[in-house]
C-alpha cells in the first residue's frame, strides 16, 4: 500500500486519541504475507518476528475474524468479544500482545479491494480505552477511507508512469494501458489501427478491452499467482492476420495492465518453398522458424498443438536434409544450401 499513507496514519492517531502505541497491519485474504508498521521502535525491536506471530496466529485474533467475517468497520476493542482473561489464554495473546506490553486495543478497519483489509489500531497496557476514543475512532474512518482511496490512485499512476516510460523506452508506440483486466485506460492511435486491422476493435464508444485479451490477461494473472513467475516470462500472445502476425506483450504493474503491441509481416512466413518439396503449411512453418519462434509461439499462430508443430518439422528436416531447426533457419536465410532435397 502506499509508504506515504501509512506514515501519516501512524503519525496522526497518537495526536487526537489515547493509548501507548499505534499500529498499522495489511492482511491478505489469498495468502500473500502482510505487511505491519508502529510508531514506537523500542516497543518493538524485531518488527519482521512479529509480523510473523501475528500472521500464524490471526485466526485467534476476535477483532481480525470479526472484521473478516462481517465486513463491518466500525472501531472495536477485544473485550467486545471474549472476556480479557480468555483472550490470555491464547497463543496471541502470549506470543505477541504479551511481550510488546499492549494487551487492550481500539482498532478499526478499512476493506482495500476484495482480498485487502487495512486495520489501525492504538494500544495500551494497563486499562481499557474509554467509549469518547471509540467515537472519535468512528468519526475518523470516513476520512481514512478517502485518505486511502487517494493514496490508491496516486500510486495507480506512478505505476502506470513507471510502465509507460519501461516501453517508451524499449522503442514500442503501440501501447494499451488497462485497468484490471478490462477497461482501457489509454490506447495509442497506432495500437488502435491495429486492433482494428486485427478484427480486435471495439465499439467506438466502448472503454472495455476486446474479450479475446480480456481472456488471455485473466490467464496470464492466474499464470503467475500459481507460478510466481515475473511478468518479463509470460508468453506473448500471438494473432495471424492476412499481412502479419500482431505479437502483444504484456507488462503488469499491480492492478495496472501495459499492453505492447507489434505487427511483423509475412513475407517469409508466406514464401512458397514449393521448389524445396514443402507443403504450404510446412513452409509457412519454416518461415516462422527463420524468423526465430519457438514451437509453442509457432502452435499459437496456425491453432495447431505443439506436437502437430515438431511433426511437421521432421518432415522439414528430412525434405531439407538438414538436421536441425538452425541449418533449416539458414537455409531460408541462403547462407547454405540443401545437399539432398
Amino acid at each position: 500500500m502506499h509508504e506515504e499513507f501509512s506514515d501519516h496514519v501512524v503519525a496522526a492517531l497518537p495526536t487526537i486519541t489515547e493509548g501507548e502505541f499505534t499500529s498499522y497491519n495489511e492482511f491478505y485474504e489469498n495468502g500473500r504475507p502482510g505487511f505491519y508498521k508502529c510508531d514506537q521502535v523500542p516497543y518493538c525491536p524485531d518488527p519482521a518476528h512479529y509480523v510473523g506471530m501475528l500472521s500464524r496466529y490471526v485466526h485467534q485474533h476476535p477483532l481480525i475474524m470479526h472484521f473478516h467475517h462481517t465486513k463491518a468497520e466500525s472501531a472495536q476493542m477485544i473485550t467486545d468479544f471474549v472476556p480479557m482473561r480468555t483472550f490470555q489464554k491464547t497463543a496471541l495473546y502470549n506470543e505477541f500482545y504479551r511481550p510488546l506490553k499492549i494487551p487492550y486495543l481500539l482498532s478499526m478497519a478499512v476493506k482495500a479491494g476484495s482480498d485487502l483489509t487495512i486495520t489501525v489500531s492504538r494500544h495500551q497496557d494497563s486499562r481499557e480505552f474509554r467509549e469518547k476514543n471509540r467515537t472519535i475512532f468512528n468519526a475518523l474512518r470516513p476520512h481514512l477511507r478517502q485518505a486511502l482511496e487517494n493514496a490508491m490512485a496516486v500510486t495507480q499512476m506512478q505505476n502506470q508512469l513507471v510502465a509507460m516510460n519501461q516501453a517508451m523506452e524499449e522503442g514500442q508506440q503501440a501501447l494499451i494501458s488497462v485497468i484490471g483486466n478490462e477497461r482501457i485506460r489509454f490506447v495509442t492511435p497506432y495500437a488502435q489501427r491495429l486492433l482494428k486491422q486485427y478484427g480486435l476493435q471495439t465499439r467506438p464508444d466502448s472503454d472495455w478491452l476486446p474479450t479475446r485479451l480480456r481472456d488471455w490477461i485473466t490467464h496470464c494473472q492466474r499464470q503467475l499467482d500459481r507460478s510466481d513467475d515475473v511478468p518479463s516470462g509470460l508468453q506473448p500472445l500471438l494473432i495471424q492476420g492476412g499481412s502479419g502476425c500482431l505479437t502483444i506483450r504484456l507488462i503488469v504493474r499491480g492492478s495496472q495492465y501495459l499492453l505492447i503491441l507489434e505487427e511483423r509481416g509475412t513475407a517469409s512466413v508466406a514464401k512458397d518453398f514449393a521448389a524445396l518439396g514443402l507443403s504450404t503449411r510446412e513452409s509457412e512453418i519454416l518461415g516462422w522458424v527463420a524468423q526465430g519462434k519457438t514451437n509453442p509461439e509457432i502452435s499459437m499462430i496456425p491453432g495447431i498443438s505443439h506436437r502437430t508443430v515438431q511433426k511437421h518439422l521432421e518432415q522439414i528436416y528430412i525434405k531439407l536434409g538438414v538436421e536441425n531447426r538452425t541449418a533449416a533457419a539458414a537455409i531460408v536465410a541462403g547462407t547454405t544450401q540443401s545437399t539432398d532435397r
